[in-house]
């Protein structure tokens, strides 16, 4: 009887310390009218903004060219500038960021006077009159007087923000202020835009977005925060300019904004039940994978009985041979993985696939990314037309959970017998037909489940699997758990993933960058957290991998397990429901595609 592997306890996700509570220390109600461009708060202007801001599209937003005084905002990016970055890494982003900017008046009146532009801008932005101006533009009520919410964030080459739509808390209006350098004029091919995405469904944003706006020097972009409509992205920088950036929220109003303490308790009951639904909502959306691909019972499911545990049939292992490298039939290798298997609860097999089958794939696949144009000598900004000319591929979303190319499914057929032979094509072309046959031929056959059943101990009983491409600067997929819904109600502890992955690793130079993680593209397991129930901050905590505690140590961040992308490797692990999973995006910088074969098997509980 093969070994089970053994259970292991979660380790805790290492806290990101994430931006500050927004600050509720009373603001001056007047700014200082030079601190904006000549005329920006004039009547005229704001019903010139408003009107943009109604007619814009996908949803409401609008962009200030102009909005400070020129040398002030020179002064305040010089500060800005001056502050250390703390580069910060999770499943959604990667960027470099200071302290919160919000609390200033806390600060020493030294250190407040190496910050005396930031602290006129800061109180010229959540003034009386600013405010009244930010609201006339975009329709919303009256906004906090005394909460103040802001940070500063540098983009650097590589740094990008994934799909989401800014809903936590108490949030009504999102801005951000572009600080990049004045005197070197930002283009669209550095990349960093603003993406603005449509609703093609409620709560579900499109695949790719439909509006780009470019960074520029002293531009304002703003938009109401609306829940389940409100999807953006920045899109990654890829040159090696660096585009900072000041960026943050004007609230509604607070219970300490009212002066009559029965009104002020019953705003305070009123946003705390919104916060929790929201919370709530948007916790169940953001950690539950897809409903919409579920599992299917597993064609010839090995059933219990004593025959289930002895080494593979002759039969059995013809089948595999046309697939799987020989070596990885042989019993006693088998018996060898089961133990690693069973002490870790996850392995990687390497050279997986017979050299003729894995040199056509590897071949193939590098040929279609040299057609979309991945292997150019210097990052491109994203091409979301990219890969999608390709009539059995499909973009696939939503981009606020994911985003990649999938296979497209073809009809519902029962895998070959046992004994029968399926000849891979080895199309050296063009990787379709042969990653289509290893998903329905390979992964969803008996003998497989029978191969997996020997290395695991684990009996496969259901399954669901797609062949997906990760692009280089747009594809990626966040964190999520197995929801309930997608295994139909049946009763499971986890599930078995099994990942057969292709890159282009063949030189030293591609090799090293995979295997470095600094392309992105690996897949990452991560702990759970039941102590959190705000979303934002519980996918910081559950993926600040690349992040470092209070003190500067650096630390595993909560991540249980890490899989650099390799070519003709399986990966195999066994995840408990609750465990996220992710596959980091892939990098502009990559070289080529992620492609891979993912499969995952509801396994029968003993």
């Amino acid at each position: 009887m093969p070994s089970r592997p053994r259970p292991r306890p979660g380790k805790r996700a290492r806290p990101d310390p994430g931006p500050s509570p927004a600050a509720t220390a009373p603001l001056p109600p007047a700014a200082d009218a030079r601190a904006f461009a000549p005329g920006l708060l004039d009547a005229e202007s704001a019903d010139a903004l408003a009107r943009a801001y109604a007619q814009s599209a996908p949803y409401l937003h609008v962009v200030i060219p102009n909005l400070l005084d020129d040398s002030l905002l020179r002064d305040v990016r010089k500060e800005l500038l001056a502050i250390h970055a703390t580069e910060k890494e999770t499943d959604i982003y990667k960027v470099f960021q200071t302290g919160d900017l919000a609390n200033l008046d806390g600060l020493p009146e030294s250190e407040l006077a190496q910050l005396k532009s930031l602290f006129t801008l800061r109180n010229a932005l959540y003034s009386d009159e600013f405010r009244a101006f930010v609201s006339k533009v975009c329709g919303v009520g009256p906004l906090s007087p005394s909460k103040s919410d802001l940070s500063h964030t540098i983009y650097k080459q590589g740094c990008h923000l994934l799909c989401h739509d800014d809903v936590i808390g108490t949030r009504s209006v999102s801005y951000i202020i572009y600080l990049p350098d004045p005197d070197d004029k930002w283009t669209p091919d550095d990349g960093g835009g603003l993406e603005l995405f449509p609703v093609v469904a409620p709560n579900t944003p499109s695949v790719h977005p439909s509006v780009v706006i470019p960074p520029a020097w002293n531009q304002m972009a703003m938009f109401a925060v609306q829940p389940g409509k409100s999807f953006h992205s920045v899109a990654e920088v890829v040159s090696k300019k660096n585009r900072p950036s000041i960026s943050g929220w004007f609230h509604v109003m607070q219970p300490e904004d009212f002066s009559d303490p029965k009104e002020a308790e019953a705003v305070r009951e009123k946003l705390q039940k919104e916060r929790d639904a929201d919370a709530k909502a948007s916790m169940d959306q953001l950690l539950d994978d897809d409903v919409d691909f579920p599992f299917e019972p597993l064609n010839d499911a090995t059933e219990n009985g004593d025959d289930e545990v002895a080494p593979l049939t002759k039969d059995e292992i013809e089948y595999l041979k046309q697939f799987i490298n020989p070596a990885y039939l042989n019993q006693k290798t088998i018996e060898q993985a089961n133990e690693r298997f069973c002490e870790e609860s996850s392995i990687e097999l390497t050279s997986f696939l017979t050299p003729k089958l894995a040199s056509a794939l590897e071949n193939a696949t590098r040929c279609l990314d040299e057609q979309d144009g991945f292997f150019a000598s210097s990052p491109k900004p994203a091409n979301y037309a990219a890969g999608t000319n390709y009539p059995a591929w499909t973009a696939t979303g939503p981009s606020h959970k994911h985003r990649f190319m999938q296979l497209k499914s073809s009809p519902a057929q029962n895998p070959p017998a046992t004994g029968a032979s399926v000849a891979p094509p080895c199309n050296a072309a063009d990787p379709t037909a042969d990653l289509a046959l290893l998903d329905q031929s390979l992964f969803r056959s008996a003998p497989f489940a029978r191969f997996l059943h020997l290395i695991t101990a684990l009996r496969p009983v259901h399954v669901r699997s797609r062949v997906r491409r990760f692009r280089p600067g747009m594809d990626y997929t966040l964190a999520t758990t197995t929801s309930a819904a997608a295994t139909g109600g049946a009763a499971s502890s986890g599930v078995l993933d099994a990942t057969l992955c292709f890159v282009s690793d063949k030189s030293a130079r591609h090799s090293r960058a995979w295997a470095s993680d600094e392309v992105g593209g690996f897949d990452c397991y991560m702990a759970p957290d039941e102590s959190n129930d705000d979303p934002a901050q519980y996918r910081a905590q559950k993926t600040g991998y690349g992040g470092s505690d209070d003190a500067g140590q650096g630390g595993d961040g909560g991540a249980l397990l890490s899989v650099s992308a390799r070519s003709n490797c399986l990966s195999l692990v066994m995840r408990e429901n609750d465990v996220m999973r992710f596959i980091k995006y892939v990098s502009a910088s990559a070289p080529g595609s992620r492609w891979d074969v993912a499969a995952e098997y509801q396994f029968q509980d003993d």
